[in-house]
């Protein structure tokens, strides 16, 4: 991806697109796609606060992880979240385990 498109956050993965979207005008509702995105990191931290790891944006395009130390690692896509999450904390996460995080509640 050209490095426009990701400062425009236009991502390709399937879970960068919660809303339909016009490929004659890819842009339109570039807002509503920052608020999405917005929207989903912050639910990505609620998860990843079990293992002691945050993640921010990183420019449109991919998130970075970190750790209490400082440690980081970048995930290109959602799918690429849980792998480095797992490196930073030492833990085994499976973010669909009802045991993960008991009592969670995201609707």
């Amino acid at each position: 991806m050209c490095e426009v498109c990701a400062i425009f956050g236009a991502g390709e993965h399937w879970s960068d697109f919660g809303r339909l979207r016009d490929e004659r005008y890819p842009f339109d509702g570039i807002q509503h796609y920052r608020d999405e995105r917005k929207r989903r990191i912050q639910l990505l931290n609620l998860v990843l606060k079990e293992v002691e790891v945050s993640c921010e944006d990183w420019d449109g395009e991919a998130l970075m992880l970190y750790d209490k130390a400082g440690r980081s690692k970048i995930a290109l896509t959602l799918n690429d979240v849980w792998p480095a999450a797992e490196a930073l904390s030492g833990r085994c996460i499976d973010p669909l385990d009802p045991s993960f995080m008991p009592g969670a509640d995201f609707v």
